[in-house]
């Protein structure tokens, strides 16, 4: 069976804004946005994410892809793409074969799947008023820069995001354990995405991230974060509700539940959070069966590790190793 690696990953709250691409009126910067529920709420395009990946792998500490493996390492020197025909050998490059490419003779479907990114909260219409400073701007063909100061009006939103990736490690051409790591590894570790200018610098790294390790083709755990609108708490109600759903009315050999609590592991979740005061998951934690499964680490990256070190390359096929006992699943580790 083919194994498929899914994660929501719920950004640190921050104030995001958007200082390139296009303006109105060439005075405002304006946020994407979506309509969810009747409300507008700001959005991340997923190539926004994708190119920030771009950004991560070669300065990933341990995970790091030497540029000569990239095909297009970012920043871009003056020769962009080192090879833009992708001719045979593409596949020697790490984001080739986890981004795949598309030519009008030739194209590869990318194996790292990344949804929009969209606000936990609707956004409120909020814009502040700046002004680039005297000689900020230089003028096309003079040193100097604008004697002027320029007025400009920028959308705001403090907000956290939340995103869905999907990756198939069977689906990459070679070394496959170790892409899929350092994939995994350069989503963990995303610090910005563009759009964002240094001015406005959001941290765009996982707060918090549910990861699922499954044989099911479909990932079941997108939109699970929910922020309560009075007190801005989040909460995973809608992961609650897809591990312990049950009719009562089907045989006892199958599983109906469209997640099976053995194969998540929550990352980010703080001593102090209620999911370990049996509150906001009350209806897990009293499950003996469900307990012993789920997997939740206080940080983001023992999340990452946990799943990671399940990984081995057999037959040339990513698996998961056979679990030896279930004495430490589900429990709330202190990592």
């Amino acid at each position: 069976m083919t194994l498929h690696l899914f994660g929501t990953i719920l950004t640190h709250r921050g104030i995001a804004s958007n200082n390139r691409g296009e303006v109105e009126a060439g005075t405002v910067s304006t946020l994407q946005k979506v309509i969810r529920y009747g409300e507008l709420y700001s959005t991340v395009s997923g190539e926004a994410i994708r190119y920030a990946l771009r950004e991560v792998w070669p300065h990933n500490d341990a995970h790091a892809i030497p540029t000569d493996h990239l095909n297009r390492p970012v920043p871009m020197d003056e020769k962009g793409w080192k090879d833009p025909t992708f001719a045979e050998g593409w596949d020697k490059y790490v984001d080739n074969d986890v981004l795949g490419y598309m030519l009008e003779t030739n194209s590869r479907r990318g194996v790292l799947e990344v949804g929009r990114a969209v606000s936990t909260n609707p956004w409120p219409g909020t814009v502040t008023n700046h002004f680039a400073s005297v000689g900020a701007q230089p003028r096309r063909n003079e040193s100097k820069g604008n004697p002027n100061p320029i007025p400009y009006t920028v959308e705001v939103h403090d907000t956290h995001y939340q995103y869905t990736f999907a990756f198939t490690p069977d689906a990459l051409k070679k070394e496959k354990l170790d892409r899929t790591k350092k994939t995994l590894m350069a989503l963990c570790n995303l610090r910005r995405v563009g759009g964002n200018h240094s001015r406005f610098f959001y941290d765009f790294a996982p707060q918090m991230v549910v990861l699922r390790a499954t044989h099911d083709p479909a990932p079941r755990i997108m939109n699970c974060f929910v922020e309560d609108e009075e007190r801005g708490a989040i909460s995973l109600k809608p992961l609650i509700h897809r591990m312990t759903c049950d009719d009562g009315d089907q045989a006892d050999v199958r599983d109906v539940r469209d997640v099976r609590p053995d194969e998540i592991i929550i990352g980010g979740v703080p001593a102090e959070h209620p999911i370990h005061e049996r509150k906001d998951v009350k209806r897990i934690l009293i499950d003996d069966k469900v307990r012993q499964d789920l997997t939740i680490k206080q940080s983001v990256k023992a999340a990452f590790w946990h799943l990671l070190d399940r990984l081995v390359e057999n037959d040339e096929k990513v698996v998961l190793k056979p679990r030896q006992d279930n004495s430490n699943h589900g429990e709330t580790s202190h990592d």
